[in-house]
């Protein structure tokens, strides 16, 4: 059944979803029809109709929002949510309540109080609600939760995640950079809270500190993100920021694991990267995901990386599900050509329409996706933790931080989004 669906933002991440329908029609052609594009810049919604017209083969109707979308367009099934952070909860109670299903952008929300207004509206609703968290789709983190699993490096024992860069930059816009749409730390760092849990599993303690270190961001001489190229000449010379932009913490696993986190996005100089995993017989670094690049495992105290097969065998149950196995290649994937030769090819599509296509699967099923409001508001959470932790002065449980009874810090922005009186 072709589902009717509406695009609720014409940014950049709004032109990557479009494309990746273009990727779901290429490998399960007549599941999904873009009826509506929706943006309160609506010059950006013409700019994105066109390109769906020559992609996809029809032009969709343009919207300022997203309730004269519904409005004036019939049958629709589907909103893809790709607005900022701080309009989802908007949104999602808005389209629910209209009888749409949602696919959500990462991250959920600015906060854990907006995440559980969209889980209730939802489940008010009896709408399917999923979040776009698309690393742990990648068929190389897969293959490295297979391998965690299957005890190929022994009992996990330390996870240390580092990321350093962006100096004084912006790019694709300033909202990321304003606590009430949740921060920099959170917009991006989102993906490796994620990454942490669905690893490492539930995470009982966190200590952190957060501090912002460049409240003036600059755009100009910047390198300007793909997609967003449509609006660029509109950015400022420079926009101030009000959300930390560095993360230190700490946190213990359920499983007696310790894990170390700094994101740091006011770095000066070249940066670095590094997400490592130690157990009690061996190490395995994670390559950057959507690339293709292979885990480097080194089994004991050795300095020479398994070739691929080995890394399999550690794994020897691991397979990818169908679905994976058709758009990337392959069941038992050690590493993947990450080709860009067309306009529905690369990774990063390829995932989103996964993501799209699990949605669609859900809707017409048994409603239950893989990243849903509980998992995806406990990545949020996880990065809130840092920020509470930090503003409480002391460690906190991530459990307090899920279930709201610790929010000092996200109290300033919940009140800003009417959230809280």
């Amino acid at each position: 059944m072709r589902r009717r669906l509406v695009l609720a933002g014409c940014g950049g991440m709004g032109r990557r979803h479009m494309r990746a329908y273009r990727t779901l029609e290429d490998f399960e052609p007549g599941r999904l029809e873009l009826a509506a594009v929706v943006d309160r810049e609506i010059k950006r919604a013409e700019f994105l109709a066109g390109e769906a017209e020559e992609i996809l083969g029809t032009r969709p109707a343009c919207f300022r929002s997203i309730d004269e979308a519904i409005a004036a367009t019939p049958d629709l099934d589907v909103v893809d949510v790709v607005v900022a952070a701080a309009a989802h909860h908007v949104v999602v109670e808005t389209a629910t309540s209209a009888g749409l299903h949602v696919l959500c952008e990462k991250p959920m929300a600015p906060g854990v109080r907006a995440c559980r207004a969209m889980q209730r509206a939802a489940d008010r609703n009896g709408r399917v609600l999923s979040i776009a968290e698309n690393y742990r789709r990648d068929p190389i983190a897969r293959l490295l939760r297979a391998v965690l699993d299957a005890g190929g490096i022994g009992e996990l024992r330390t996870v240390v995640d580092y990321a350093a860069g962006g100096g004084r930059g912006a790019s694709a816009g300033g909202w990321q950079f304003k606590r009430f749409q949740g921060g920099s730390l959170l917009e991006a760092g989102v993906h490796n809270a994620d990454l942490h849990l669905y690893f490492g599993g539930d995470i009982d303690k966190v200590h952190g500190q957060v501090r912002l270190r460049e409240p003036l961001r600059y755009f100009r001489g910047e390198k300007v993100k793909p997609f967003h190229e449509h609006y660029s000449a509109e950015y400022p010379e420079s926009e101030p920021a009000d959300a930390p932009d560095v993360l230190l913490a700490t946190y213990e696993y359920a499983n007696g694991a310790l894990g170390q986190w700094l994101y740091e996005r006011a770095a000066q100089g070249p940066g670095f990267d590094r997400f490592t995993f130690w157990g009690s017989d061996g190490q395995v670094d994670m390559p950057g995901v959507r690339q293709g690049l292979p885990l480097k495992v080194f089994p004991g105290r050795s300095r020479e990386a398994l070739p691929d097969e080995e890394v399999l065998a550690l794994a020897p149950d691991f397979g990818l599900d169908d679905r994976t196995s058709r758009f990337f290649g392959g069941e038992r994937l050690a590493r993947y050509d990450n080709d860009y030769s067309d306009v529905g090819s690369g990774a990063d599509l390829k995932l989103i329409a996964i993501e799209m296509a699990e949605l669609l699967d859900a809707i017409e099923g048994d409603g239950k996706v893989e990243v849903d409001a509980e998992v995806g508001l406990a990545a949020v959470a996880l990065v809130m933790a840092a920020h509470e932790s930090s503003e409480a002065g002391r460690p906190v449980t991530l459990q307090e931080v899920v279930d709201g009874s610790q929010s000092s810090y996200q109290d300033v922005a919940d009140r800003e989004l009417g959230l809280l009186s």
